[in-house]
């Protein structure tokens, strides 16, 4: 007791005494301030989240309430306060116009997309409804409404001929077509660019400014390249964002009526004086011109697609034997001489000869060069065949290089001259001043190639005594060749020593395909 009292604390004056207890009652009464703030923060805190926990469920979305020229790939974004079940999403979520779209979520099931399949519509007003449900959490969701209208990107959407059918790329345009092009919206015509391969088109515009027309009149044949240069701008300075191009072609085709057939009807054709113009022979694949008896030519069209009228009909040739087993077909003829007939047996061909019911006599030309058959007949004949297999011969654009311009071909072993037309991309043949026309379709003939066959040629006595002969080609083995095509001179070879498979054609060693339409062979010496 003596200790503690010896180290007592100090004896405070009153007035320090007093500052003492001031200074400890600001400091408790500090303390329980903030000990009430915190407590009242927890409870607030609780009362907030309680708060919050009695709200709907919300919804915010990436586009605004009725925008406007909102891009055509547009995809809409939802972002939810809380997760929602993509079933009941699907459930309540509706888009008009009607538009194939997914509606894709990730892992929190708060954040949608919806992605079209396609470009939305032009200038279209699309309304966004979801109606009223209730989310994962039991949460209500009031449901809401919500517009909003595309753009337009001004563009080509159709190039159309004059029958109102599309071309699209690869398509073959008939030469001297007029072409239309189609824009999906008012156009400023002095901005449109259009230049057909490489040079500018001349436009002609409808009233409305959504098309503009163009010739090809004076467009070689060939390949067609048409493009719209970026820029150009529609009515309200809209811009076209990207070039556009169309890659096709200006080829002649014929366009008559025809029968597919199985496989090669070759058609002997007489080809004097009084057989011109014969029927049917631009529908033919290929016609091979050669010599017969009295320095007349005889022809062998061969076709894979028959058209309605071929003829007149003669008979046949050992040439015509040798045709037919390379390209695997039927052969169609008046008749033979006993020796063709002999020359058959030893390699038999499949043959048609003149049977009623089948060819018939015209009554617009003169015997015996009158004899015809219809496509239907053709192909009627074949099936009397039904185990000659099924045959084709193919075609396909050729590419060709390094050739030389012959616009006149002439042909003296057959009398012909050749002429090409740059703008069909054909050869018109002229034969002892005849130009040349199919008869059927009073069309001049339009020759697509032209193969000037060199090979061995033969005179063969036919034995009757009256020292009568015949020629014979060599088709079996192989020679030079002259192709002609688009204008210009290839030195090439032909090889035939498969008798049973086509001939083919090379130049420089590679191979050349045969183009759509009518290739004309000129077997010669």
């Amino acid at each position: 007791m003596q200790d503690f009292e010896h180290h007592a604390w100090p004896t405070i004056a009153p007035a320090a005494k007093a500052r003492r207890r001031e200074s400890t009652f600001r400091f408790s009464r500090g303390w329980i301030a903030l000990a009430a703030v915190f407590a009242l923060g927890c409870v607030s805190t609780g009362g907030f989240l309680a708060y919050q926990n009695t709200l709907p469920t919300a919804v915010t979305l990436n586009v605004a309430n009725g925008a406007k020229e909102v891009p055509n790939d547009f995809q809409l974004k939802l972002a939810f306060s809380r997760p929602v079940e993509p079933d009941t999403l699907a459930a309540h979520l509706s888009v008009a116009p009607a538009t194939d779209a997914q509606l894709v979520t990730d892992s929190s099931q708060r954040t949608y997309q919806w992605v079209p399949s396609r470009a939305l519509g032009d200038l279209t007003a699309y309304i966004v409804t979801i109606t009223p449900f209730t989310d994962a959490g039991k949460h209500q969701f009031k449901g809401g409404r919500w517009t909003f209208t595309t753009t337009i990107v001004p563009r080509i959407t159709a190039v159309n001929l004059p029958d109102g059918s599309a071309i699209t790329n690869g398509l073959e345009v008939q030469p001297r077509s007029t072409l239309t092009f189609v824009f999906n919206d008012v156009m400023q015509p002095d901005t449109v660019k259009i230049t057909v391969n490489d040079k500018p088109a001349t436009l002609s515009w409808a009233k409305d400014d959504r098309s503009a027309s163009s010739p090809t009149s004076s467009v070689p044949s060939g390949p067609l390249v048409i493009a719209l240069a970026a820029g150009a701008k529609d009515h309200d300075g809209r811009a076209v964002h990207d070039s556009w191009t169309l890659d096709t072609g200006l080829y002649y085709r014929d366009r008559e009526h025809t029968v597919s057939l199985k496989f090669p009807a070759l058609i002997q054709v007489p080809n004097d004086e009084m057989a011109v113009d014969q029927d049917g022979l631009q529908a033919a694949d290929m016609v091979f011109e050669y010599l017969a008896e009295g320095g007349i030519t005889r022809l062998t069209a061969a076709f894979t697609k028959a058209p309605d009228l071929i003829g007149p009909m003669r008979s046949s040739r050992l040439v015509s034997l040798k045709i037919a087993r390379h390209y695997r077909g039927l052969l169609f003829q008046s008749g033979e001489s006993a020796y063709t007939e002999g020359a058959a047996a030893n390699d038999p061909v499949p043959q048609f000869f003149n049977t009623v019911g089948y060819m018939f006599r015209s009554g617009s030309r003169y015997a015996p060069d009158n004899l015809m058959i219809t496509g239907a007949n053709v192909n009627r004949a074949e099936g009397t065949f039904p185990k000659m297999a099924s045959f084709s011969i193919d075609k396909a654009r050729p590419s060709l290089t390094g050739g030389t311009a012959a616009a006149h071909v002439s042909v003296a072993e057959h009398n012909s001259t050749y002429a090409y037309d740059p703008i069909w991309g054909t050869y018109q043949k002229t034969e002892l001043s005849h130009a040349y026309r199919d008869a059927h379709i009073g069309q001049p003939l339009r020759i697509e190639m032209l193969i000037v066959m060199h090979t061995q040629e033969t005179l063969l006595d036919v034995g009757d005594g009256h020292g009568s002969y015949i020629h014979d080609f060599n088709l079996d083995t192989s020679g030079a060749a002259d192709i002609y095509y688009k204008g210009q001179h290839y030195s090439g070879k032909w090889s035939g020593a498969d008798a049973h498979s086509p001939m083919t054609f090379t130049v420089d060693g590679q191979g050349v395909s045969l183009p759509p339409g009518l290739v004309w062979v000129d077997v010669t010496a």
